[in-house]
């Protein structure tokens, strides 16, 4: 898909999307037939229940992981299936306001934040002038999907004044009641009012509202360009796009080399939360153990060019910790640990070599701290690669451990995935079974194409619902006429 922004107005850009996902999967209907017969029989009653409705899908960046990833197939096969989706993000300037969102994002984990009542203030001021701004942008019969905290407040001062049928999915949770994470919840259901559902990923995510909840879980596109599969070596954008720390004595490999090579790989974005350091600790175990099979494996940690993600301020400095941790490695175990920084400016080409590098990968880890979803797990589980994840919620919802995957308990998970990484550099025909398994429960579970029935469900009671309420019948005008 082809994914580019224009401008609307000073806080939002539309997201453009260009290219075809139905085509594929009517290509390869041995494969997805049943699923795709269930999705053309549910978009006949979707669109003679939605009419002319424009849906707007709102968010506050157009790449990098998470919704900005799943979106654009997503809104390209509704579009394919006959309906009007759009993409709108909105994109304050102030790092106040994504330092605030991201701190929700780690409060809802239940971490400790300082701060937040003072960012408070920019939050909703910029909230309030995007709210203005989207009288300028939302036709009076629209629907609105708004994901995750950043829009979250603008959306809702937008609706109270020009009510819509809305929805808010929020993708990430905790699946435990804490009072910090009752304390989030709380804050954010003040906004929650104007909207008619909520979308969670988890039933254990689900908080105290009056908003009724549906549970649909993220899901992937299996021919999206990072989970496609690639035969031809990767071309001079793709190697011009990734960069790979270079030691003392060595200058950096080339992405090719890499792929060539057996390597266990970590992708995410520079979080804390991801567990990035266990992951290096772990190698440095294995590393340090002599093992004839096992001296030429290296560690890959793939992560978004830091300077290339607008809403995750805190991801510049956890990389320069990265790097400094990665320093601070034996010699021997530092030049086969490679921290690699992939391009933003493309999101195509961004996706293909994270997926270039999960295909050709010898095993993939993932030992976040805690964890929402992690569509990274579900992408190596596609790709049918032996999967190894700690016991963070959204990881061990995805695997079943012994069957598609392993996943490592606390405590001393550092030493166990050590040991598991020995066992993937001697005897890899352990782990086929479960590689396979991974690949065709994630056909059937975590497609687009398998869940896509389930936002028809949640979107039609949303319209019900407010249709309930409001009584409105469509309107001829196209738009809102621009605030005064």
């Amino acid at each position: 898909m082809k994914v580019s922004t224009e401008r609307r107005t000073p806080l939002f850009d539309e997201v453009l999307v260009e290219g075809s996902v139905l085509e594929h999967y009517t290509a390869e209907r041995e494969e997805y037939g049943t699923l795709l017969d269930h999705l053309l029989r549910s978009s006949r009653a979707m669109r003679d229940t939605f009419g002319h409705r424009r849906i707007w899908h709102m968010n506050s960046t157009a790449f990098g992981g998470g919704v900005a990833e799943m979106l654009p197939h997503h809104i390209g096969l509704l579009r394919e299936l006959g309906f009007d989706v759009r993409w709108l993000i909105f994109k304050p300037k102030e790092e106040q306001f994504f330092q605030f969102t991201k701190g929700l994002h780690n409060a809802l984990h239940d971490a400790t934040v300082a701060g937040l009542d003072a960012l408070l203030p920019q939050y909703l001021e910029t909230s309030m002038q995007g709210a203005a701004e989207l009288e300028r942008i939302i036709g009076p019969d629209d629907f609105l999907v708004i994901h995750d905290p950043q829009p979250l407040c603008a959306a809702a001062q937008f609706l109270e004044a020009y009510p819509h049928p809305a929805i808010w999915r929020c993708h990430i949770g905790y699946p435990e009641r804490t009072p910090r994470v009752d304390n989030v919840w709380r804050l954010l259901g003040n906004y929650l009012q104007p909207f008619q559902r909520i979308v969670l990923s988890a039933k254990e995510y689900a908080f105290d509202t009056d908003r009724p909840i549906d549970i649909i879980q993220p899901s992937i596109s299996p021919f999206s360009s990072k989970n496609r599969n690639h035969v031809e070596p990767a071309n001079r954008m793709l190697e011009d796009s990734v960069s790979f720390n270079a030691h003392e004595v060595e200058a950096a490999p080339s992405l090719n080399e890499i792929l060539g090579s057996r390597y266990f790989l970590h992708v995410s974005r520079w979080d804390g939360l991801k567990g990035i350091d266990r992951v290096i600790a772990a190698f440095e175990r294995f590393a340090r153990t002599p093992v004839d099979e096992a001296d030429d494996i290296r560690l890959v940690i793939a992560g978004p060019d830091p300077l290339g993600v607008a809403d995750d301020p805190e991801g510049r400095a956890y990389f320069e910790k990265c790097v400094e941790l990665h320093a601070q490695l034996p010699k021997e175990v530092r030049q086969r640990v490679y921290l690699a920084c992939i391009s933003m400016k493309n999101h195509d080409v961004n996706a293909e070599i994270v997926g270039r590098l999960q295909q050709n990968a010898h095993a993939v880890f993932q030992l976040s701290r805690e964890e929402g979803f992690g569509l990274t797990a579900t992408e190596a589980l596609f790709r049918g690669r032996p999967v190894i994840v700690s016991s963070a919620f959204g990881l061990k919802r995805q695997v079943v451990s012994g069957l598609n995957g392993l996943v490592l308990d606390e405590p001393d998970i550092e030493a166990k995935a050590a040991g598991i990484m020995q066992r993937l550099a001697t005897d890899y025909r352990d782990f086929e079974d479960m590689a396979r398994a991974a690949r065709e429960s994630c056909l059937r579970s975590s497609t687009q194409i398998s869940q896509l029935p389930r936002w028809y469900a949640s979107m039609q009671s949303a319209l019900f619902s407010f249709e309930g309420v409001h009584g409105k019948e469509p309107s001829n005008r196209t738009a809102y006429e621009p605030s005064v």
